[in-house]
């Protein structure tokens, strides 16, 4: 893999004009609030079911091509949303995005790891994958300020065609990788031993979440505190609105939030070098410190309303991207002969599941309380779960001395 290709790879695949609109989409063609939910449901069922299984053959099998064909079928996705007029159409172009969303998930971390791995630039995997992620948040930004104006002037469908064509690219791109799989080297697995030998690489990824307990506190931080800023995004818009933006400004503003993101994992392994120089080591506590600071910025932006305040609002989401950066190079490190891509999709599962859970909770929320007070809400239960998992944290390492 040349890493400037990756780079490009990432953008594409976020470069998804339709994003700011697809619901829009529905609506447009007849579709109901509660078909749309619906939707939304295929969507979110077809990556649960899918994670685990992809996980393993992206172990197995090659990562590269993963890539490949997780592009394809999200240009496949956007293909069937150009033609479709029915629930059933929409609900297949879902079902393919979720095959996309679950053949990428790990695949795309396990093939950099292990690319960098074989240069003897492991080292550098917070710095490149952190990089990754900036251009894919400068993708989506451009999406959500640029989607919208040309959905408005053109219409849906080139829109659509563009989106088709945006995964096509970066199918192409991903075509250019060189595979990297550390874990299959030397191996040699007949046929009629691939389902015992999967099933153990299950149970060893398993196994090493579980026993490993720092690494499962750091894992658990990731899905309960890190993860937050995945689901508070969903409801971004509706934030932005409550601060008092227009429409037009609605969309500016999650622009700027994605390219806030975008500065956030750029810079992680720079911020992990200043808190390195501070003394603070790597792994939990430079991720706990983060998420201590994002929820102090939500806590202060939901308090005291004001719109001057929505760039303080805007550094939640950067210091949880660095956090993100650095709990994934943290997991790739504790990772030795088991699977990437495995490890990476039980983490991806448990966090789908957890969200879902999460959201309904948060209707329970905001059926009591405005969403300024839900976040301030959300904040204090961001500082409880670092405070709680210091003092375990401090305990493990405590035992192991």
């Amino acid at each position: 893999m040349i890493i400037n290709l990756y780079y490009w790879y990432k953008f594409f695949k976020d470069l998804v004009l339709i994003y700011p609109v697809y619901i829009l989409l529905f609506e447009t063609r007849g579709l109901t609030v509660s078909q749309i939910s619906m939707l939304l449901a295929v969507w979110s069922a077809s990556v649960v079911v899918l994670e685990i299984p992809t996980g393993i053959i992206a172990d197995h099998w090659n990562r590269k091509k993963m890539l490949l064909i997780g592009s394809f079928t999200k240009a496949g996705c956007f293909a069937c949303w150009y033609f479709a007029d029915s629930f059933s159409l929409f609900a297949l172009g879902f079902i393919l995005w979720g095959i996309s969303e679950s053949f990428c998930s790990g695949s795309e971390e396990a093939l950099l790891y292990d690319t960098l791995k074989e240069q003897g630039l492991e080292g550098r995997f917070d710095k490149v994958y952190g990089t990754g992620n900036f251009f894919a948040n400068l993708g989506v930004a451009l999406s959500v300020v640029s989607g919208g104006f040309l959905a408005q002037a053109l219409g849906m469908k080139p829109v659509l065609l563009s989106s088709v064509i945006s995964m096509l690219i970066t199918g192409l791109l991903a075509a250019a990788f060189k595979e990297a799989n550390c874990f299959t080297e030397g191996q040699n697995i007949n046929p009629g031993e691939q389902l015992a030998q999967s099933l153990t690489t299950l149970k060893d990824a398993v196994k090493l979440c579980l026993r490993n307990r720092v690494l499962l506190i750091v894992i658990l931080m990731s899905i309960l505190a890190v993860g937050m800023s995945g689901i508070l995004d969903e409801f971004d818009p509706l934030i932005a609105d409550r601060y008092g933006l227009s429409l037009g400004l609605v969309g500016i503003w999650v622009g700027v939030r994605s390219l806030l993101e975008a500065l956030g994992s750029k810079i992680a392994y720079r911020i992990r070098s200043l808190l390195n120089l501070l003394g603070i080591p790597k792994g939990f506590y430079e991720i706990t410190i983060l998420s201590l600071a994002a929820g102090f910025c939500l806590a202060i932006a939901g308090w005291f309303k004001s719109i001057w305040l929505m760039p303080v609002y805007g550094l939640f989401y950067l210091f949880l991207a660095s956090a993100g950066i650095l709990q994934e190079d943290y997991v790739q490190q504790q990772i030795t002969g088991e699977g990437r891509s495995t490890v990476h999709s039980l983490i991806s599962l448990a966090y789908n599941l957890y969200g879902i859970l999460f959201f309904g909770l948060f209707s329970l929320l905001l059926a009591g309380h405005n969403l300024h007070q839900v976040m301030v809400i959300i904040a204090g239960y961001l500082t409880i779960v670092c405070l709680v998992f210091s003092l375990i944290n401090f305990k493990v390492s405590k035992k192991s001395r």
